[in-house]
């Protein structure tokens, strides 16, 4: 067996569940978290030179999920990157967080999931998705809006969806976990 399909093996193993649960976390939809996986193990293991451990390889294949999922487009829905995100909640029909997260464009799920589940600040996620900070400013200003018009009392502020977080994107791993 090749040294990069140990590295892939000993990675998935380790790390499998949890880089697909993220994957997730990113898409909300199991079936696109899936592809989107096989997408950045693709990215990461297929071209040039394979990350050497799999702590280095689980690291890479999370910012390659984080890349991708901010570039992928809704599958089959209507373009909601077209619609008003001033929507008066009733117009949306959602009821519940899950289903107004459903009502997001992908860049702004991915983004906002960045900011708020990772902790990350908007430096940290431009370099971390390979986007200019201008981009992620504009995904979090849309995400944080459309959320608060469908479900006002989360309790977000568009300040801090813009302001606040870490600017280290990297993960340190204690005991093989991150």
């Amino acid at each position: 067996m090749r040294s990069w399909a140990r590295t892939l093996d000993a990675t998935m193993r380790a790390s499998g569940p949890d880089l697909l649960a993220y994957a997730e976390r990113l898409t909300g939809d199991p079936d696109g978290a899936a592809t989107l996986l096989e997408d950045a193990l693709t990215r990461t293991f297929g071209r040039g030179r394979a990350p050497e451990t799999r702590d280095d390889a689980r690291v890479a294949v999370r910012d390659a999920l984080r890349r991708a999922a901010v570039r992928r487009t809704a599958p089959d829905s209507p373009a909601v990157e077209e619609t008003d995100p001033f929507v008066p909640p009733e117009a949306t029909g959602a009821s519940s967080t899950r289903e107004t997260l459903a009502l997001l464009a992908p860049r702004e799920r991915a983004v906002l999931a960045m900011r708020y589940a990772d902790g990350l600040a908007v430096p940290a996620i431009a370099a971390s998705a390979g986007l200019h900070e201008g981009a992620v400013r504009e995904a979090l200003t849309g995400a944080v809006t459309r959320l608060l018009a469908a479900q006002p009392r989360l309790g977000l502020r568009l300040e801090d969806a813009l302001e606040g977080g870490t600017l280290d994107s990297a993960t340190v791993a204690v005991g093989g976990r991150p």
